[in-house]
């Protein structure tokens, strides 16, 4: 059993607050997350550890896991993997080196997805001490992560908006083994699109689940955009079939949230 396996074993669910300069984003409890989706890694291949080791992009529920985003960069903090930088030209997610992106393995609480830090897979020293990051595939106002497998940490997460501007970096210490988190934007604004993790601790940190997808009451201002541009091109294509004596005009459209 690896020295993360063994820092799991008996464990209990508990809170823990960040450290933030600026109150863009607010740590609320996991339990009080209106988001109607979840995911966690029952349904992944994984196994003992060091579990199954996934070179490409990780597609769980329609939730994207790899490394980093494209513009960071991700250095070595000994055996620790840290990520430096914003994302560039949006939010496109990369994975690491061959070795170096996550594993899924089976942990004593469940199912959980590990960063692969410097020495690669399958090293037991470098299970939980990689980075990752998360993209989903619309714009969330709430998001919450059970950690697993910490000694105190220090850990970091970065928020991220779809054009790949930082809302906020959040530092933690003092993790306990198992931590629920939850997280809520200020004001309900709709636009954490991606989110980068890594740590420092000694032991490692791994993902056992998330929580997400809290509805928008109010469409969003790009969604706005394309109904008044679908508006205007189905008026435009009647008034052309009204002109017109025969033939067809047809608009596919096609609106990647």
């Amino acid at each position: 059993m690896t020295k993360y396996a063994l820092r799991l074993a008996g464990v209990g669910l508990s809170l823990f607050c960040a450290t933030s300069a600026q109150a863009q984003i607010a740590q609320v409890a996991y339990g009080s997350l209106s988001g109607t989706q979840s995911v966690s890694f029952g349904g992944v291949p994984g196994g003992a550890a060091p579990g199954t080791n996934y070179d490409n992009i990780l597609v769980v529920n329609g939730v994207a896991f790899g490394e980093h985003f494209e513009g960071q960069t991700v250095t070595a903090n000994g055996n620790y993997d840290q990520i430096n930088g914003n994302p560039t030209n949006g939010l496109t997610l990369v994975a690491g080196a061959s070795g170096h992106n996550v594993s899924v393995f089976q942990a004593p609480p469940g199912p959980v997805l590990s960063g692969l830090g410097t020495l690669g897979f399958p090293a037991s020293d470098a299970i939980g001490e990689g980075a990752f990051s998360i993209l989903f595939g619309s714009d969330q106002s709430e998001f919450g992560l059970v950690l697993t497998g910490s000694d105190g940490g220090p850990a970091y997460l970065g928020f991220y908006r779809a054009d790949g501007s930082l809302i906020q970096l959040l530092s933690f210490s003092g993790l306990p083994l198992v931590s629920s988190l939850g997280f809520q934007r200020d004001g309900g604004v709709h636009d954490i699109r991606g989110v980068s993790y890594w740590n420092a601790d000694v032991t490692g940190m791994g993902l056992a689940a998330i929580r997400f997808d809290v509805p928008s009451a109010v469409p969003e201002p790009s969604t706005w955009a394309m109904m008044l541009l679908g508006f205007g091109l189905i008026g435009w294509t009647v008034r052309r079939r009204g002109r017109a004596n025969s033939g067809a005009f047809a608009y596919a459209g096609d609106a990647k949230g």
